[in-house]
């Protein structure tokens, strides 16, 4: 009965230990690339992961800037991206202020120029959520690009 006992604990042990092949360690080591390398953007751009690690993005976004220096590609989309939302910036500026003159003019609400600067605050601002939509994409694009780029370097 030990003997039985014994030799089947040798057949487990050993079955454990072939358990591990090289396809084992390259996905072992691609896993730990992947939590070491890529990146996750959250917060609407103002903060990422790297590493287990949450970083601030900085002022104009330059530390997560910097994540894509070694990604052309991915670098270019980024750029896209900064683009979109400097406009989409631009049109919430334009959007509040024709919201603001609006709001002034209520005095002369039949009037014509009421309804004009309530109609232009809601088309800009209507504007503006489909940029801020493509500038969300495009990061979201860029960080895909970079991720893929770090993996493969």
């Amino acid at each position: 009965m030990k003997r039985i006992v014994l030799v089947g604990l040798l057949l487990a042990g050993f079955g454990i230990a072939s358990a591990q092949t090289p396809g084992d360690f390259q996905k072992d080591s691609l896993r730990r690339a992947y939590d070491r390398e890529t990146i996750f953007v959250f917060g609407n751009g103002t903060r990422f992961a790297k590493g287990g690690r949450a970083y601030a993005s900085g002022i104009r976004q330059k530390n997560l800037e910097r994540e894509f220096e070694f990604s052309t590609a991915g670098l270019s989309e980024y750029k896209a991206y900064r683009k979109l939302r400097t406009i989409s910036s631009i049109l919430t500026v334009a959007s509040l202020g024709t919201t603001i003159v609006g709001l002034t003019s209520v005095n002369n609400r039949g009037s014509n120029a009421y309804w004009a600067w309530w109609g232009a605050g809601i088309a800009i601002g209507l504007g503006n959520g489909v940029v801020s939509g493509q500038a969300n994409n495009r990061l979201q694009q860029a960080v895909w690009i970079r991720n893929r780029d770090a993996l493969t370097r």
